[in-house]
C-alpha cells in the first residue's frame, strides 16, 4: 500500500461522505469555506486542491467518473482509499494559531497604551489644575501661565481622543 500525505483539512472533506462525488471548483469552494482556510486566495485554494487531485489519482486513489458526458470532470474516491493509506500532514491551522498569538500581542500592547495614556491623562489633569490655581494667586502672570495652560488642554484634548481610539481597538478583540 502506498501513503500519501493529506493536510489534515483535505482529508476530513474528502471522508466526510457530504462529497461522494465532486468537481475540483466543489472541492476547493468547500475548502475555502474552512475556518482555517479563510485567509488563502481562491487561486491558491483552487492550485492546492488540483495538486492534491493529480497526486491523489497518481497513486490510484481517486477515480475520474463520468466520461465524456460531463462536461467537467467529476471525482470520487476510490474503493482502496482510506485512513491507513493516508498520512496527516500539518494543518493549515498554524497559519491561524500564529495569527491570533499575535492578535493576543497586539492587544496586550494596546492594553499597554491604554494604560500609559491613562497615566498621562491624570498628569496633564494635575498640571491643568496647577496652573489654574497658581493663575489664581499671582494675576500678574496671568498671560505666561493662560499660554501654559492652553498647551495643557491642547495636550489633554489629544491624550483623550488617543485613549478613546485605543479603548475602540481593544473593544474591537
Amino acid at each position: 500500500m502506498v501513503k500519501i500525505r493529506l493536510k489534515p483539512e483535505l482529508f476530513t472533506l474528502l471522508t466526510s461522505g457530504k462529497m461522494e462525488t465532486f468537481t475540483a471548483v466543489e472541492l476547493t469552494n468547500a475548502y475555502l469555506r474552512l475556518p482555517n482556510s479563510q485567509k488563502l486566495t481562491k487561486q491558491t485554494a483552487r492550485q492546492f486542491v488540483l495538486r492534491n487531485l493529480k497526486r491523489l489519482e497518481i497513486k490510484g486513489y481517486l477515480e475520474e467518473i463520468g466520461g465524456s458526458s460531463y462536461s467537467v470532470t467529476k471525482y470520487r474516491l476510490a474503493s482502496n482509499f482510506n485512513r491507513n493509506c493516508v498520512t496527516i500532514g500539518k494543518p493549515h491551522l498554524t497559519a491561524i494559531n500564529e495569527v491570533s498569538s499575535s492578535s493576543t500581542n497586539f492587544e496586550a500592547n494596546l492594553k499597554d497604551k491604554l494604560k500609559d495614556q491613562k497615566q498621562e491623562l491624570g498628569s496633564i489633569i494635575g498640571e491643568i489644575e496647577e496652573y489654574e490655581l497658581v493663575s489664581n494667586e499671582t494675576p500678574l502672570e496671568r498671560d505666561y501661565i493662560q499660554g501654559l495652560y492652553n498647551q495643557a488642554r491642547d495636550r489633554y484634548s489629544k491624550t483623550i481622543g488617543r485613549i478613546r481610539a485605543l479603548e475602540s481597538l481593544i473593544s474591537h478583540y
